[in-house]
């Protein structure tokens, strides 16, 4: 292989590399906070089961009757008699093996982390207490929504559980006082939350944005460490209750500081000192963090150990992230043409965060 052909082969392959990323973003861009998922709250009253559920629009455009991309309560009603069968056909409730009779109470369109959804209350009704149940969940995988995520808690008076359907994992038995011990509980929210930073792909793209102009490894020690310090702090007040802000402010905000960071990445002279800004960003990147598991509901009995679970499990999803792409990144910014990639990277990462922020504003849909 000729002198050319080593140095043509690692700039391709190293181009393809990082503008894929921005890429896949660009074409999927309400993906950032996973817009394929749904919210359930489960809630159990002798022998009546009352089932909330948050479904994003995007993923029932089937019932988009005037094909604009935007359901209206009209087509919703419309429809209601086909709805609550797919409904009856696609969500199964059992108590002692046993069907649980499934009705459509109401539906109701609501903004779920800035992401436009639909709320349907599913009223189920068993011929006895309801002591136990089994949970066959099918919506929406095999035929709208492939990528579809489903976190669900369960109340029963004092006793909550949670748990997480996807296209592997659509059937699951609750018993009171089985499965919400500390550990498992501790568990399945350290699980969500390297789910969560994998799937947040803004969050994503704000860490990369941040590190890409980064030479030494000091420097990129302390951008990370700020980051991680920062979300922590505002993860825990938002979702304890001490402070709040509008959901759609924050996932706006979210989407300006990675453009901040794109935009400025051509221009920095020094990142010795972005850790200070990357800390202030990273308070936004925390209560966004917080809404997330806001949606998804916390165990009041194990509060804070589910919380901190959840926190340790963004934080090694992301540790994860970065030690898997630090090496290539130090090693492409030994070639000449790098900061020409860099800025090229730069701009369509200010362009899709720009779109981000005016489509949680509401500008453009």
């Amino acid at each position: 292989m000729d002198q050319r052909m080593r140095i043509l082969i690692p700039k391709i392959v190293s181009l393809l590399f990082i503008l894929c990323i921005p890429f896949f973003i660009f074409i999927t861009p309400s993906k950032a906070h996973s817009i394929d998922s749904g919210y359930s709250e489960v809630t159990i009253e002798s022998k009546k089961v009352n089932f909330n559920l948050t479904l994003p629009e995007s993923s029932l455009l089937v019932f988009d009757t005037d094909k604009n991309n935007v359901l209206t309560l009209e087509e919703l009603n419309n429809q209601r008699t086909e709805i609550e069968s797919y409904f009856k056909t696609h969500l199964k409730l059992e108590n002692k093996s046993k069907l649980l009779e499934c009705s459509l109470h109401s539906i109701s369109k609501t903004d779920n982390l800035g992401i436009p959804s639909i709320e349907f209350n599913l009223q189920f009704t068993s011929v006895s207490s309801v002591e136990s149940l089994s949970i066959t969940y099918n919506l929406l995988f095999d035929d709208y929504d492939p990528q579809h995520v489903n976190f669900l808690i369960i109340t029963k008076e004092d006793d909550i559980d949670q748990t997480i359907f996807d296209t592997g994992h659509r059937f699951y038995h609750y018993v009171p006082m089985n499965n919400t011990t500390m550990a498992s509980s501790a568990w399945q929210y350290f699980l969500l939350g390297i789910k969560h930073i994998l799937t947040g792909y803004d969050h994503l793209l704000f860490l990369l944005s941040l590190i890409i102009v980064a030479i030494r490894l000091k420097d990129i020690i302390k951008i990370v460490t700020a980051f991680t310090l920062a979300h922590s702090i505002t993860l825990f007040l938002t979702a304890t209750g001490h402070i709040s802000v509008n959901s759609r402010w924050i996932e706006t905000g979210i989407a300006l500081t990675i453009a901040y960071v794109a935009i400025e990445n051509p221009f920095i002279k020094s990142v010795r000192m972005r850790w200070v800004i990357t800390f202030l960003f990273g308070l936004i990147h925390g209560m966004g963090f917080a809404g997330a598991i806001s949606e998804i509901g916390l165990p009041r009995e194990y509060l804070i150990s589910s919380l901190l679970s959840f926190n340790v499990g963004v934080e090694t999803g992301q540790l994860g992230i970065v030690l898997a792409i630090l090496p290539f990144l130090l090693k492409l910014q030994k070639f000449t043409w790098y900061r020409k990639m860099l800025i090229g990277v730069s701009i369509i990462v200010f362009l899709i965060a720009v779109y981000w922020a005016l489509q949680r504003m509401g500008i453009i849909l």
